[in-house]
């Protein structure tokens, strides 16, 4: 045997195959399938290949075999070896058979403790807890649905534990995919008693929210925004720090909890919360990532805490940051990554449900659209589940007002319809959006995609449409005028050569930049020849444009003050000086976020644009060119508005406009900012170089 290769495998719930490259002859031999160690059952060929090189053996069972008992596949004279059962969660009935609908995890009450993990294909699984002086082991029974479960008297919050689970002979330690409690760099899960996550999140100190289209959201990072040295802020980089009030900047602006009041904002969009790989929690900052690398669905990232082996320090300190942010009229979404998983091969998922949780095409082999090596199956009902749980979790223990869905488009339609109605069925308001790229998927499982829009319209898709043509004509290219104004109603309506691409405005998510790619002033730098005062001009007139499109607008941190990352596009692990909001770059330009703030302030309110129905919209809206520059004109209908008519004057070009209306009108905005109160009336006016101006016809 020692030049022999041999295997079994379960190909069909009633039909194992052995196969053998060698070229021993197996005609007189005896096939005996060992069960659980005990039983022996004669296995009888059904189908038999022989070759000089290998052995193709299949043999048809009486009846299928029943998974979660260890299988031994036995030769006598040649020895035994393990029956690979991983193929079974590839049967058409395996998750109509293995599907549980209940909670999975540590489930910690006041007098009892239950441990539940879906292992359908483990022969045994034991429960183990970790002491200082060792470890105690307790065998977990087997029930209904492929359950693993364990009860003991006692309230065990904070206990640290693994599972060890056995597949196909090999037993291996695994985390808990559904653990509330991790200690550092998730070396093992821990038991949280289920009041930890009674929390009062004051939710009465935020505003109304009614409608997607009153969303302001602002990206950022936990670390990046409050790390720099150059402020007052305490505890830098972490959850803590992104609440602290009256902390300044060395110029003396408000920075962290105060800052992000100050803009207006009504949301804000942080990149992951939930651990993920990558950043070592015991080194503090000496690695850092973006965190598009999850580990644990579950629990947060230990890194944005004041103590990552503290289990409840990263639970509590979260907890808290969202209940600031709302007692200040903030609303906090969270990033999440639902296409892949850090490393595939060492997750707790593979360790626990072998070929199950990723995605393999007719080859077999893993799906790598989204760049990592291990698209996860969100249409298998076990995945769904793992994703709308964990949603559902966000929202209720952490006081969540919203998911952004990294790449969006990989995970299918229907886990990301039962992801709006469960999160909506608790909070109406709950803003849903994501990256709708059409990426490939096997086995022709539609994904949630901005083809597929019309079947998910409680989701906003970040929309690439406006990006680069926002990004082109606010930077003087006059071709992209057309792209210009589809792009500014929302691409919600057929424009000269564009097609309409959404059902609603409320499903555009308008952006010129994110944490992907180059900023806006980077972008400038590279592909125009324009000067400094220039390209912040141009970047001022873009963040206009943007503040009053149609659709939901979105800022990323920086953004505001023409941020670079120095000529990096992909800043993911580059570290603090690349992605850092600089507080010495916000106090040399800070006329540029009192701009942005008076523009959100402005945009919030006119009525027009929480107007969602595309058609209406067409009804009040007109279009002119000018010289170089665009007007749009809006009539605002809304019986609130004091206004008749409002007329927005786009000024490109590298020279100022004029333009000629046939009554006064009054000036709310200019270059400058809002004009509110200021009473300047104009019949002729003038649009300075890369700049937008409002002017309204009262009623």
């Amino acid at each position: 045997m020692k030049d022999t290769y041999v295997s079994a495998r379960l190909v069909a719930p009633d039909c194992i195959r052995f196969v053998s490259l060698s070229d021993i002859n197996y005609l007189s031999q005896i096939f005996i399938l060992l069960i659980d160690r005990k039983e022996k059952q004669r296995l009888f060929p059904s189908k038999t290949v022989f070759t000089p090189s290998h052995s193709f053996i299949e043999f048809k069972l009486a009846k299928p075999l029943e998974l979660g008992h260890s299988y031994l596949f036995f030769l006598p004279g040649i020895g035994e070896f393990p029956l690979d059962v991983s193929e079974a969660t590839t049967f058409p009935d395996f998750d109509k058979e293995f599907y549980f609908p209940g909670e999975l995890g540590a489930i910690c009450r006041k007098d009892k403790t239950t441990w539940r993990l879906w292992a359908p294909l483990a022969s045994s699984v034991k429960l183990v807890l970790l002491k200082n002086d060792g470890e105690i082991s307790y065998a977990m029974k087997r029930g209904e649905r492929g359950v693993f479960s364990l009860t003991l008297e006692g309230n065990f919050h904070l206990q640290k534990y693994l599972y060890f689970v056995t597949n196909n002979e090999i037993g291996v330690y695994a985390i808990d995919p559904y653990a509330k409690g991790s200690i550092e760099n998730a070396k093992a899960s821990v038991v949280i008693d289920s009041s930890t996550f009674e929390c009062d999140f004051h939710k009465e100190g935020l505003p109304p929210f009614q409608n997607p289209l009153e969303a302001i959201i602002y990206e950022g990072n936990v670390r990046d925004l409050t790390i720099d040295k150059y402020s007052s802020v305490q505890n830098k980089g972490r959850y803590l720090g992104l609440i602290e009030e009256n902390r300044k900047t060395i110029g003396g602006h408000p920075i962290s909890l105060d800052y992000l009041k100050g803009l207006g904002i009504t949301h804000l969009q942080l990149q992951p919360l939930n651990d993920f790989g990558s950043v070592d929690e015991e080194k503090g900052f000496e690695d850092y990532n973006w965190g598009y690398d999850p580990i644990q669905y579950f629990v947060p990232e230990g890194s944005y805490s004041s103590a990552a082996n503290n289990p409840l320090s990263r639970i509590e300190e979260l907890q808290k940051m969202v209940s600031v942010f709302h007692q200040n009229g903030i609303r906090v979404v969270l990033d999440v990554v639902f296409n892949h998983v850090y490393e595939y091969a060492f997750s707790s998922f593979e360790k626990i449900v072998p070929n199950y949780y990723f995605r393999k095409d007719k080859q077999g082999k893993l799906t790598n659209s989204s760049g990592c090596g291990d698209d996860l199956s969100s249409e298998r009902m076990m995945v769904r589940k793992l994703i709308v749980d964990s949603c559902l979790f966000w929202q209720k223990a952490y006081g969540i007002d919203g998911l952004r869905f990294d790449l969006m488009g990989l995970i299918d339609i229907q886990t990301m319809e039962e992801v709006a109605k469960k999160t909506k069925e608790i909070d109406s308001s709950f803003l849903l959006y994501g990256e709708g790229w059409n990426m490939y998927i096997p086995n022709k499982i539609q994904g949630a995609n901005m083809d597929h829009c019309s079947s998910l319209p409680d989701f906003a898709f970040f929309n690439d449409v406006y990006r680069e043509n926002l990004k082109s004509y606010c930077a003087g290219d006059l071709g992209k005028q057309d792209g210009f104004v589809f792009s500014l109603l929302g691409s919600s309506f057929h424009w000269g050569y564009f097609e309409k691409k959404f059902l609603s405005l409320s499903q555009s998510l308008n952006y010129i930049e994110c944490h992907d790619n180059a900023t806006y002033y980077d972008f400038l730098s590279k592909s125009f020849g324009y000067s400094e005062d220039e390209k912040l001009e141009i970047i001022k007139f873009s963040l206009a444009c943007l503040i009053f499109s149609f659709g939901i607008p979105f800022l990323h941190m920086g953004q505001e003050i023409g941020q670079s990352k120095f000529m990096k596009e992909n800043t993911y692990n580059l570290g603090d000086i690349y992605n850092k909001l600089s507080d010495k770059l916000l106090d040399s330009r800070y006329e540029m976020v009192q701009y942005v703030s008076g523009a959100i302030a402005l945009r919030k309110s006119l009525d027009i644009f929480k107007i969602s129905d595309p058609a209406v919209l067409e009804r009040q809206i007109d279009f002119e060119r000018f010289d170089a520059g665009s007007l749009m004109k809006v009539k605002d209908l809304s019986p609130s508005s004091s206004y008749q008519e409002i007329d927005f004057l786009f000024n490109p070009t590298s020279d100022a406009l004029t333009y000629s209306f046939e009554t006064d009108h009054e000036l709310i905005f200019t270059s400058g900012g809002p004009a509110l109160g200021t009473n300047i009336l104009a019949k002729n006016v003038l649009i300075p170089r890369h700049s937008l101006l409002i002017a309204v016809l009262k009623k």
